[in-house]
């Protein structure tokens, strides 16, 4: 028979039939009714409030939730609730999924928390002599899952947790099919994860609630392998042919990931055991060398890698001081210089779901590009080198304490540090600002040469710019700009087509968009049509670590998108030449 059930809380009206679930219907009119344990009645997050209809007396699950969130006695679990006549309910806001903003940037760029990894409490029957089941088929029974698989040595800390939590245990299951962390007691609200961008100069590294999809805190450190080279190709060129020297590059960025993740769990006063899910993103060769795979395959034509698609795996086998069984996914790689960062990028820009012709870049080491010509994803990689990262100039750093992130001309130079400080150094949009002044001034010619006396481009007192940093500079532009326009004169398109241009990239946030386009980094569009991402890799794997989800967009994603090759363009090389020339695009 046809039911009618009113939601009040949400001014809506749904038909329903006797016998259906009324989680269903309410999932089915749009409302984020929360079912964290996939309707088995263990969580006790969707409850609503029944103000009329027939009320079913509560479960003895149901009634301890209720009675231990302090609800009223009218309140029911929809994922248990069928309808059997008309409703009114109430659906809190407590009990419904909300939404996370990925990327400030991107209006549409939310998410709905949907964790890999979930946390239930289960009250366990003692073993009885006349039936004595073992501890871990009272285990998934309770979490009523078929197949459940658990670690062997986690097994063996099954009995004391059980004894210590007196029957009462919370477990951490990963995709509802293996047990990767039991805890003694009640222990719902120590749920976390890692999101990591592994980065060829900086790492970054989020702390997550998994259940809220909360960002707790933020890590950021230097590369432990910049000390064996500034860029991928020193380290690959490093690591080729060496297993010594490739396992030095893997201990280099573990010890670093490790010294970060002990600064992060101390600050929260979180115990690592209670990590129980890491997300890694980066390029290629980066999850090559985290992984202790070869990169020599990356060295020599026709340069392929070993793997696109990491197998998920545990922290203790990624090298990961968290807990030991924590999964560890990686986001797929797209080609040899085309990474996992630029997937999580081109997820969290939900590029592919704008209308019209869009273009992605990151103003990293490799100056990754992504073109959405209509339909289509086409994308390549740039070696623009270390430059926008400050590094392999002589006075350059990252965007650290003491940097010089802005410049302007005021008849003298004024310049702006990260953190507010004295001058130590300049960072990318510091050296971008720096150089667009001198060419203004003419101290630079367009070619790049330095027209000073002493051939130094003053900053401050103590810091200048040389001839070879301009060169660094100009090769890193000219790789940008040759691959933009190839990429957009072989899909039949021109700069004007662009409806926008998503700039990622950690400096991203601070570039001069009038001095970037008078170096001719960037084309000379209507500045609008400019949108400052910032670390959309991070953003990425954020999204890929608080919705399961998101994992198939992303690899569906690098399953469609084609590559574009400019080292076998026949154009590449006369184009590169042409673009080594400072000045707006013509």
């Amino acid at each position: 028979m046809s039911r009618i059930v009113k939601v009040l809380s949400h001014g809506l009206e749904i038909r329903a039939e006797d016998g259906d679930r009324l989680s269903d219907r309410l999932q089915a009119a749009g409302i984020p009714i929360s079912v964290y344990c996939s309707k088995r009645g263990l969580c006790g997050k969707c409850f609503v409030e029944v103000v009329g209809g027939s009320l079913p007396p509560a479960g003895k699950k149901e009634a301890a939730w209720i009675e231990q969130k302090n609800l009223g006695e009218n309140f029911r679990l929809a994922c248990q609730f069928d309808i059997a006549g008309d409703l009114e309910v109430n659906v809190p806001a407590a009990f419904t999924v909300q939404p996370v903003p990925v990327l400030p940037e991107i209006p549409r760029s939310v998410v709905a928390p949907d964790p890999a990894v979930r946390m239930y409490e289960l009250e366990l029957p003692r073993p009885e002599i006349a039936s004595p089941a073992s501890l871990f088929d009272l285990v998934a029974e309770g979490l009523g899952l078929e197949g459940l698989k658990i670690p062997g040595g986690l097994l063996k800390d099954l009995p004391a947790a059980v004894e210590k939590g007196r029957s009462r245990v919370t477990v951490a299951v990963h995709l509802d099919k293996e047990i990767i962390a039991v805890e003694p007691g009640s222990a719902l609200d120590r749920n976390f994860g890692l999101a990591v961008d592994v980065g060829t100069t900086t790492l970054v590294m989020d702390l997550l609630d998994l259940d809220s999809g909360r960002t707790l805190d933020t890590e950021a450190a230097l590369n432990g392998q910049v000390r064996l080279g500034a860029d991928v190709i020193s380290r690959i060129t490093y690591a080729y042919g060496n297993p010594a020297k490739a396992a030095e590059l893997r201990r280099l960025v573990l010890g670093t990931l490790n010294d970060m993740i002990g600064r992060l769990l101390d600050r929260k006063k979180i115990d690592r055991d209670s990590v129980h899910e890491v997300v890694i993103s980066g390029n290629t060769a980066m999850s090559h060398l985290l992984l202790g795979v070869p990169v020599d395959t990356l060295a020599t034509a026709p340069y392929h890698a070993v793997f696109s698609r990491a197998p998920v795996i545990p922290a203790s086998e990624a090298g990961l001081v968290v807990n030991a069984h924590s999964p560890v996914y990686f986001s797929p790689n797209i080609k040899s210089f085309v990474g996992g960062d630029i997937a999580s990028g081109l997820l969290a820009s939900r590029l592919a779901a704008n209308d019209g012709h869009f273009l992605l870049i990151d103003l990293g080491t490799n100056g990754e590009l992504v073109l959405k010509a209509g339909s289509e994803l086409i994308t390549t990689s740039t070696a623009a080198g270390p430059a926008f990262e400050g590094m392999n100039i002589s006075c350059g750093m990252p965007a650290l304490p003491g940097a010089v992130f802005r410049a302007r001309d005021n008849g003298s130079v004024d310049v702006w540090t990260v953190g507010g400080g004295e001058a130590t150094g300049i960072c990318g949009t510091g050296l971008i600002d720096i150089a667009a002044i001198a060419l203004a001034r003419g101290d630079i010619a367009p070619n790049g040469a330095v027209r000073t006396g002493d051939k130094k481009i003053r900053v401050t007192d103590t810091l200048s710019l040389s001839q070879d940093d301009v060169r660094q500079l100009q090769l890193a532009c000219a790789a940008v700009k040759s691959g933009v326009r190839i990429m957009l004169g072989r899909n039949g398109l021109t700069a004007s087509d662009l409806g926008g241009i998503y700039i990622a990239g950690a400096f991203g946030s601070y570039l001069n968009i009038p001095n970037s386009m008078s170096l001719g980094l960037l084309p000379s569009i209507d500045a609008n049509k400019l949108v400052f991402i910032g670390n959309s890799s991070l953003a990425g794997t954020r999204l890929l670590l608080q919705s399961k989800g998101e994992r198939e967009k992303v690899e569906a994603l690098v399953r469609g998108i084609r590559y574009l090759s400019l080292a076998s363009d026949p154009e590449f090389q006369d184009q590169f030449i042409n673009a080594l020339d400072f000045g707006p695009w013509t």
